[in-house]
């Protein structure tokens, strides 16, 4: 039997990289033919590579991922669904209707959210809300109304998420900087701001469709279409 000599080649190339990967150094890898098929580069956090269309290493998650790791049958599972309402004036009303904040107006989470508001709010709205912020008295940039001014004092809370998800305004998004939980803890606090001093009463229940553990807010019905005629019953006289 004659053997083709390409053939030839291939296995003497085989028993080569077989002899040369092993030897009796313990810690020695061998001989690692195409090692980047198995070990990925890696790159630092902001760093800038041409393998990129933006050129930039740090990557935004597939549109329409859910982030993990809420305890199965949690209350709190309704924060991880995708949010449903687009960035336009339907969306904002829809938001204000629908979209009811999941923690209770406890000491605990309005405490949680005054140190997120203290971070990433404080600097525009201000200690109070009071919308005298650092950036507006330094940076002499108008002053947003203050939270329990006739404007604010009874926004909605699924107006204010909306608000915090595309921005409103000179208000830029915080999406990127705030998780969905962050996000309802902060308005629990907000709230204690549109009305300081009273009462602040827990959210009414959630108008809600159920998906296994997850609940899914209801978007706003569609308008009835007025060019059908509504039909009745008649007598069938013959």
């Amino acid at each position: 039997m004659i053997l083709n000599k390409n053939i030839i080649g291939v296995i003497t190339a085989v028993i080569g990289v077989i002899s040369v990967s092993c030897n009796n150094v313990p810690n020695s890898p061998g001989w690692e033919y195409m090692p980047d098929m198995y070990r990925s580069s890696s790159y630092e956090t902001n760093e800038a590579n041409s393998m990129f269309a933006d050129s930039m290493v740090n990557r935004q998650p597939v549109a329409g991922t859910i982030s993990q790791g809420w305890v199965a049958n949690s209350e709190y599972s309704a924060v991880k669904v995708p949010y449903p309402y687009k960035n336009d004036s339907a969306g904002y009303e829809n938001a204000g209707q629908f979209l009811k904040d999941p923690f209770p107006a406890s000491p605990e989470i309005i405490a949680q959210g005054k140190e997120r508001f203290e971070k990433y709010c404080i600097n525009c709205h201000g200690a109070s809300g009071q919308g005298d912020g650092t950036v507006v008295s330094i940076g002499n940039f108008p002053p947003p109304p203050a939270y329990s001014s006739a404007q604010l004092k009874n926004l909605p809370e699924g107006k204010m998420y909306h608000s915090i998800q595309y921005g409103k305004g000179m208000m830029g998004s915080h999406a990127s900087q705030l998780t969905a939980e962050e996000r309802w803890k902060i308005i629990r606090y907000v709230q204690t701001l549109q009305n300081p001093g009273g009462a602040l009463t827990a959210a009414a229940p959630v108008d809600s469709t159920k998906k296994g553990n997850i609940t899914v807010p209801v978007p706003a019905p569609a308008p009835a279409d007025s060019t059908k005629k509504e039909t009745t019953p008649t007598d069938n006289k013959s």
